[in-house]
C-alpha cells in the first residue's frame, strides 16, 4: 500500500491490495501476482515485453521471470558478421564489436 500512496502515477487496483491484505504470506502472494500479470500481458498483441521491478526483493526477479513461463521456448538473438541483412553494408565502415575504438 506505501508505494500506492507515496509513488506518483502508479495505479494499484483495488483488488490487488484486497488479495494482499488477504493472504497469509503477503511476499509470496505479491509474487504470484506478478507472474499472472506477466502470462495475463503476454497474451495481448503488441507487448514485447515486460520490466519488473521488486523493491528489496531483487533475488525474486529470475524467479518470476522462470515462473511465469515467459521465456519459455525463446532463443537469445546475438548479431551476426555473416548476417543477410548486414551484406550489402561495407565492413570496414562499421565498428566491430570486438575491437575497441577511440572516441573523437
Amino acid at each position: 500500500e506505501w508505494i500506492r500512496t507515496h509513488v506518483p502515477g502508479i495505479h494499484i487496483p483495488d483488488a490487488i491490495i484486497t488479495r494482499l491484505r488477504g493472504a497469509q504470506k503477503q511476499k509470496a502472494e505479491g509474487q504470484q501476482i506478478c507472474i499472472e500479470l506477466i502470462q495475463q500481458l503476454r497474451e495481448i498483441e503488441g507487448v514485447a515485453g515486460v520490466h519488473v521491478m521488486a523493491y528489496r526483493q531483487e533475488e525474486a526477479v529470475a524467479e518470476i521471470i522462470d515462473r511465469s513461463g515467459v521465456l519459455a521456448g525463446r532463443v537469445p538473438w546475438y548479431p551476426s558478421r555473416d548476417s543477410n541483412r548486414n551484406a550489402s553494408r561495407n565492413p570496414k565502415s562499421e565498428p566491430s564489436l570486438s575491437e575497441p575504438r577511440a572516441i573523437a
